[in-house]
């Protein structure tokens, strides 16, 4: 299968993709490290002290990605990259066959990367994130001759390779990561769990009957289990927030365009965005650092001038770093049924930011007040959380649609609607209902994301922040028949079992940015241990930098870093 060299520049950002093309791919931080990010690793990281005796091979993956990064860096006494990697590639061995994050490992790829890290760091050219261990998404996020299945089994039969690397992959390279694998992934990620009819479910590791979450279920796993250093996923209605929630870990859907994104179709869509997902605020601030930054090949791609390490030290500089903030705590967005005891943790871990110093008032968003109509403005009535969820499947099925037509466009020998009897059946459904779309009723939903920014856009022009649980649910079972989902109803009210459930896709309906931190952990619903719960950060249109202050500020008084299983 191969692309012509018109369609690779106009997808591909790799350096082999842009040279002379006259596209610029330039990332945030190219030059030398600020001042903060030296901050970060030579005083914030307990090894920056050189004297500080490095832990056993196996035990370095238990560290945060940072604080690999200080051993990595060390002058003398440092840890090389190859045994890093290997540490983790021992670790997934021993890991994955239980959780099945990564669905397609690269051991000789990442070895080999690795090697060349090492090579940096003697010749004293290491780059941002080199050496550290970073999971790939198995859906858009493409890595140049690595097999990406989309979770898909009509894609796995046909042995898709893609012949260039995401532009925000490629971002990562360039900053110096190991990539071990790719990560699970529902089909063409569809939903808010992570299961597929090709390899299965994706469990948390806080108790394996039980879902990761999704669609970034398997990259939230790897990197809770420490398979990996830090990892990447997707977000078009919760992707890498639904799964941080479920597997206790921090992810960010960054603003639109703070991660440049290949078109078509996905710079297309407003409300898709890769984002950063790690076991600490830290670690999500190096890679939002690393990776941010304009694109000339996305018409959406922002500059890259906010300091996101200096806004992670910020927020854990002095006792009250979020003193004179405030903070709007909505624990069902005026529509959701959320369970009793997600609501109780996400109360209880409000007052880790008063601790900081905000003050936190429970405000009405107004999303309940929105007036929805059919198209041509007939049967105006309330909007429901039903509605709301139905108008997310109906937008993602003209994405799907554009994807389906974006395999054929360039060369790939599939065409999803011949195979329907292959696919999920929830998949298959949207793919049908991409087919009877009319432009003028796809449009027509815009109405309701126009709604949705203005009614967060008051409560943020009064506060500095919405917090909201960022799921409704403590944990969902696992499936045994390759199509987990969701809770058909919650609190006895119905819900759509593919996001329904979930607290988060009305951001993506408006496009601020939003951050899944853990919240704590709740009676489990199977009797077992207890289950992890997050709470979603909101901040302002295109202020990625203050979430992660207020991220920072939350964490140091509500860590969580103890809880993971080893």
């Amino acid at each position: 299968m191969r692309l012509t060299r018109r369609r690779v520049i106009a997808l591909g950002s790799s350096a082999a993709a842009v040279a002379g093309s006259g596209l610029v791919s330039q990332p945030a931080s190219a030059a030398s490290p600020s001042d903060n990010w030296s901050w970060l690793l030579r005083q914030f990281a307990r090894y920056g002290d050189v004297k500080k005796a490095i832990p056993a091979a196996d035990e370095l993956v238990f560290l945060p990605a940072y604080e690999q990064l200080a051993l990595l860096g060390r002058k003398e006494n440092r840890v090389s990259a190859v045994a890093l990697t290997e540490a983790h590639l021992r670790r997934l061995r021993l890991v994955n066959p239980r959780l099945n994050a990564f669905v397609h490992v690269t051991e000789e790829l990442a070895r080999e990367a690795a090697v060349r890290s090492d090579d940096r760091y003697r010749q004293g050219r290491p780059r941002m994130l080199e050496g550290l261990t970073f999971g790939v998404k198995a859906l858009f996020d493409f890595l140049a001759g690595v097999p990406n299945d989309f979770g898909s089994k009509p894609m796995a039969d046909l042995g898709f390779v893609p012949p260039f690397t995401a532009v925000y992959v490629q971002r990562a390279l360039d900053a110096g990561v190991v990539v071990p694998g790719k990560t699970n992934t529902p089909e063409f990620g569809h939903k808010g769990t992570t299961d597929n009819l090709v390899h299965g479910p994706t469990s948390t590791p806080f108790d394996l009957r039980f879902n990761a979450g999704g669609s970034s279920g398997g990259a939230a796993a790897a990197v809770a289990s420490f398979m990996t250093a830090l990892t990447q996923g997707s977000d078009a209605g919760g992707s890498v927030r639904i799964p941080a929630a479920m597997c206790n870990i921090a992810a960010l859907k960054p603003s639109v365009g703070r991660w440049p994104q290949d078109a078509p179709p996905i710079a297309a869509a407003p409300f898709f965005t890769p984002g950063p997902m790690a076991r600490t605020v830290a670690d999500v601030a190096m890679l939002m650092q690393a990776i941010s930054g304009p694109s000339e090949g996305d018409p959406l791609s922002m500059d890259g001038r906010l300091d996101y390490i200096g806004a992670f030290r910020e927020g854990v500089h002095g006792n009250r770093p979020l003193a004179g903030k405030r903070i709007a705590y909505s624990p069902d967005m005026d529509l959701f049924p959320v369970e009793a005891s997600v609501e109780r943790v996400v109360r209880q871990a409000l007052q880790a930011f008063e601790q900081a110093g905000a003050e936190v008032d429970q405000v009405k968003l107004g999303l309940d007040e929105i007036q929805v109509t059919d198209l041509g403005g007939r049967n105006r009535r309330p909007l429901t959380s039903q509605h709301f969820a139905d108008t997310w499947v109906l937008m993602q099925a003209g994405l799907y649609g554009h994807a389906r037509d974006l395999f054929l466009e360039f060369g790939i020998p599939m065409d999803l609607r011949e195979h329907k009897e292959q696919l999920t059946p929830q998949f298959a459904a949207m793919l049908d209902r991409s087919e009877r779309l009319l432009a003028e009723e796809y449009r027509h939903l815009d109405f309701l994301r126009a709604d949705v920014l203005h009614k967060l856009n008051v409560v943020l022009g009064t506060y500095d922040f919405i917090v909201t649980p960022t799921v409704a649910v403590v944990g969902v079972p696992n499936a045994d028949d390759g199509n987990t989902l969701g809770p058909s109803a919650v609190n006895g009210v119905a819900v759509d079992p593919q996001i329904g459930w979930c607290l988060t896709y009305p951001v993506n309906f408006s496009g601020h940015p939003a951050m899944s931190l853990p919240a704590g952990f709740a009676p489990n619903p199977l009797r077992g241990p207890d289950l992890p719960v997050g709470l979603q950060v909101i901040g302002r249109m295109k202020r990625d930098d203050e979430v992660v202050t207020a991220a920072a500020a939350y964490e140091r008084h509500n860590p969580w870093y103890h809880r993971y299983p080893r």
